[in-house]
């Protein structure tokens, strides 16, 4: 059994994984391999046959279910596909997509351009000042972009998935933050519009999430590409635990 788990990450019970998603059956012989028909298709040619209960690879079953096997840390997660795909070292998704890094999860809700932005945090206001790309009130918390800029507005949304509270990490130092463009140009965010900004979030529980908006004022011209967004908790001093995702912010 434990040579099946570790070495070839066989799957629980079908009967148990694919409850209520399709038609399934199942043939292995007492000693050696079968086939598992999924919805009248060959979704798997090596079931085992353990203890008298069936067993298949769980990258077969997913691949079967049209998902993917992503392992994180001791553990392994069925996602969908396009949404856990590692790529050149980062996570990449579209919008709406939840990337899950192992420690944090992370979406892109909605991109905007709207014409001006009402700024809700009092102390993320004063980070407008002096900026070449946009105009802002302090007082009033409204921000536009100057003249040949446009206001991006991204609303994402990042939850905790590790076991103990922690704070998620914003500040530019350690971050690869940015919006890329279809030319390979790339702009860093303004602000971000949360309790705890400009540097972290507030403490979030196990599970606990937080809705935020990405400010940025790029060029009138820019089509936007992909947002690249670092991962992190507010400890800088192991980068192994940081991690990259790559949202496609371009229409299908």
């Amino acid at each position: 059994m434990n040579r099946f788990c570790s070495a070839l990450k066989w799957s629980v019970l079908v009967s148990v994984l694919v409850s209520g998603t399709g038609t399934v059956s199942a043939s292995a012989p007492p000693q050696g391999d079968g086939r598992l028909i999924f919805n009248g298709k060959v979704a798997s040619t090596e079931v085992r046959t353990v203890n008298g209960s069936a067993y298949v690879k769980l990258s077969d079953m997913a691949a079967a279910l049209g998902m993917v096997v992503v392992r994180r840390g001791g553990s392994y997660e069925i996602l969908k596909k396009g949404g856990a795909n590692q790529v050149s070292g980062a996570l990449q998704g579209k919008i709406g997509d939840r990337l899950f890094d192992g420690r944090w999860r992370f979406s892109v809700l909605s991109v905007q351009t709207p014409e001006m932005y009402t700024v809700k945090t009092p102390s993320v206001r004063g980070l407008f000042r002096g900026m070449d790309t946009v105009r802002n009130d302090e007082v009033t918390g409204v921000v536009r972009a100057a003249p040949g800029y446009k206001l991006v507005v991204i609303q994402c949304r990042v939850s905790n998935g590790q076991k103990s509270p922690q704070t998620f990490w914003l500040a530019q130092s350690g971050v690869r933050n940015a919006l890329t463009d279809m030319q390979g140009e790339s702009y860093a965010p303004l602000a971000y519009d949360l309790e705890g900004a400009p540097t972290q979030s507030k403490i979030l529980l196990p599970g606990a999430g937080v809705e935020f908006p990405i400010l940025l004022s790029v060029p009138d011209a820019v089509q936007f590409k992909d947002l690249v967004f670092t991962l992190r908790n507010n400890d800088l001093s192991n980068a192994a635990r940081f991690s990259d995702v790559r949202v496609s912010l371009t229409s299908p």
